[in-house]
């Protein structure tokens, strides 16, 4: 590897992973009271950056080539012409494949967990540090195809919606996983919550391709305010919870 490559991987990996650490900054921050601990917190994004990344792409490669059909995720919608079974993959089967590798992560460090509102840290942990694997890859591709402009654009995208839905999507199975350890209660519900949550985010990225002949170039519009709107809504939940909820 030459120095080039070295700048080019660093400038990347910065980009792809600071949104991530900075909101779940913001979202420990809004904690009042016990704080979770920086160590746990790590280790859960950790997770879901290796092993959920890893496990997830594994399984949805695995699912596409049962499926007969090249895997095409929901960022490539925009340039390629997708099929009946891209969109059963993109819909119905990456939010359930994601968000229950997600929540496992969540589930092996619950040993750190003492209230509900706990699962809402270590859930968007989770779901962020998958998120900056998957931003550090897409964004790569994009520097590689259109340089710096395109690696900043699809950057800024990603931050305020695939990153943001991550965190909030797995937030809820967390709060889920969390609730059961406390009360004893079924924390699978959650988690089902999570899946509709990442699945109706999806339709919303996909809007342009599902809704051009009807809305023409302003389906993708449409779609990326309706994706960031629900994002919005779910997350300002979570921080009512983490702000008023004290069990």
């Amino acid at each position: 590897m030459n120095l080039g490559d070295a700048h080019f991987l660093f400038l990347v990996f910065l980009v792809a992973f600071a949104p991530s650490l900075a909101a779940l900054l913001w979202l420990r921050s809004i904690v009042r009271g016990r704080k979770e601990h920086w160590d746990s917190l790590l280790l859960t994004f950790a997770f879901g950056a290796a092993v959920a990344a890893i496990a997830a792409l594994l399984i949805e490669l695995a699912a596409a080539y049962f499926l007969l059909n090249p895997l095409i995720r929901e960022y490539e919608l925009l340039s390629l012409d997708p099929s009946a079974v891209s969109f059963i993959t993109i819909i119905f089967v990456a939010p359930l494949v994601e968000e229950s590798v997600k929540a496992l992560g969540v589930k092996r460090y619950s040993r750190y967990m003492w209230r509900p509102r706990n699962g809402l840290v270590f859930g968007a942990a989770s779901g962020l540090g998958f998120a900056a694997t998957e931003n550090f890859l897409y964004e790569s591709t994009a520097y590689l195809a259109g340089g710096a402009q395109a690696l900043i654009a699809l950057a800024v995208m990603r931050s305020f919606s695939s990153t943001l839905m991550h965190a909030s999507a797995t937030s809820i199975a967390g709060y889920g996983i969390a609730r059961s350890k406390t009360y004893g209660s079924s924390w699978w519900p959650y988690l089902a919550m999570a899946v509709l949550m990442h699945a109706a985010f999806n339709i919303f990225a996909s809007f342009g391709e599902l809704f051009s002949d009807t809305y023409g170039e302003a389906a993708g519009s449409i779609g990326l305010i309706f994706s960031i709107l629900l994002v919005v809504i779910v997350l300002l939940f979570i921080r009512s919870r983490l702000r008023g909820y004290h069990a």
